[in-house]
């Protein structure tokens, strides 16, 4: 008989809040809320504020209740609201004890009979880990339009987060849980809706909302540099997660093109090779050379819902997408050698004579040259997805009252049924670490997912 081996676990985590909050509304037209909240964890030091004081404060003025508003018939509605606060977040990645890293098996050492094991800690913690903490402000306006018809809010938005919490290399292939600085993010969200009923039987509700961004690192306490494999680095002054790397401008076709072109330190090279930018103008290629070749984060997401209703049938559509951002291609740019175990079909296009390409190297496991992050790897992120279709019939109540059913509904629906892209891989979707992420390891394709069913109840 086979053995088996079971095993369970078991931790325990405390945050103990307390809370104050004040409410105020004078003749429902105008509003004001405030709260102030001490809150402590387990999951810091005592000496590395454990407990923190966190508060905000918000206020409304509805402007369809002032006399004014009634002289004018463009507005059914409208309100005008403004907040700010600051709230603690816990993110530990999963970690237990975060202050407190367990213990992890690691090589043994032998001494004659004698096998000892060694251990060390699953991953390096800043001594000084502690709260992070988000400091957001918001202004919006909304507002109601054609008999109600039309629902519109609008808001620009100003989130700072402080002691942003993320896991960073330390240096020694390792990784460490640190508060690494400032985050900024600013941009503008905007929802809005519309219903309306076309005689009893015919209704038709459509809705949307759009979200920009535009962030940038501030204090942080230490660079984050992109390696010779993944180009995502986080500095102060730019967008967090930034690709950095090489600006390819074509292939050298022959000697004299390389014998005409800045000098490559470091590295060999030859015809079919990438001829980088001189970007700092110094007559030679080398590491200065590297500058921002993409963002990871999109201008702005969007997403739109249509929903129809005619008789005992319906009609739902979910979309949503992004625009703007950049995607890494990992695989088959700066991916090494051994992890290559078919080519992609673009490889067919590559380098192999004068003038046959000037975009895709040739092929060769020792042209390291080649396997620089650079613009090579970088593709168009922004993609529409059809994320949601639903068809759908209600059995009326009065033909199911015979057979003494509440209700009897057949529906077929499709998931991700189609995505709008541009990129090469698989899904346009790449998530990763708040630092590294927008990476195309050649993940597996999301797939699309059709069903059908039948819901009675009686």
């Amino acid at each position: 008989l086979a053995s088996r081996r079971s095993s369970s676990g078991q931790t325990e985590r405390a945050t103990v809040s307390g809370l104050i909050r004040l409410l105020y509304n004078y003749q429902g037209k105008y509003m004001l809320n405030a709260s102030f909240r001490k809150d402590g964890s387990s999951a810091w030091r005592p000496e590395n504020q454990q407990w923190q004081d966190f508060y905000s404060v918000g206020a409304a003025w509805d402007i369809s209740k002032e006399k004014f508003f009634e002289q004018q018939n463009v507005f059914d509605f409208m309100k005008l609201k403004a907040s700010w606060g600051v709230l603690g977040v816990q993110n530990t990645y999963g970690f237990d004890y975060p202050a407190y890293p367990a213990l992890q098996t690691g090589n043994t050492a032998v001494f004659g009979d004698l096998i000892a094991p060694a251990y060390s800690l699953a991953y390096n913690v800043d001594p000084n880990l502690r709260w992070e903490s988000v400091d957001a402000k918001e202004v919006g306006l909304e507002f109601n339009m054609l008999k109600n018809r039309l629902h519109v809010e609008a808001a620009y938005y100003d989130k700072t987060t402080n002691d942003l919490l993320s896991l960073v290399p330390d240096g020694n292939n390792r990784q460490r849980l640190s508060n690494i600085g400032t985050l900024r993010n600013k941009g503008f969200e905007f929802v809005a809706s519309y219903n309306h009923t076309f005689g009893k039987d015919f209704t038709l509700n459509v809705s949307g909302n759009l979200t920009t961004f535009s962030n940038k690192m501030g204090d942080i306490a230490f660079k984050l540099p992109a390696s010779e494999e993944r180009p995502n680095q986080t500095e102060v002054g730019y967008p967090i997660g930034y690709f950095y790397g090489y600006v390819v401008e074509g292939l050298y076709q022959s000697y004299a093109d390389k014998l005409g072109s800045p000098t490559v330190v470091g590295y060999e090279y030859g015809p079919g090779d990438f001829k980088y930018k001189d970007v700092n103008g110094d007559g030679k290629i080398d590491a200065t050379d590297r500058t921002m070749i993409g963002n990871p984060t999109p201008d702005f997401m969007y997403g739109a819902s249509i929903n129809l209703n005619y008789k005992g049938f319906d009609f739902n559509v979910d979309l949503n997408g992004v625009y703007g951002n950049e995607i890494y291609r990992f695989w088959g740019s700066s991916e090494l050698p051994f992890t290559t175990f078919n080519y992609p079909a673009f490889k067919m296009n590559r380098w192999h004579g004068e003038g046959t390409s000037n975009w895709d190297p040739a092929l060769g496991a020792n042209r390291a040259i080649n396997r620089l992050p650079s613009t090579y790897g970088i593709e168009d992120g922004s993609y529409l997805r059809l994320r949601n279709i639903q068809f759908g019939y209600n059995f009326s109540p009065a033909m199911l009252a015979k057979a003494k059913i509440k209700s009897f509904r057949v529906f077929v629906n499709a998931q991700n049924l189609k995505t709008w892209k541009r990129n090469s891989g698989y899904t346009p979707e790449y998530g990763g670490s708040p630092t590294s992420f927008g990476i195309d390891n050649g993940n597996s394709p999301m797939p699309y997912v059709v069903t059908g069913g039948i819901n009675v109840n009686f």
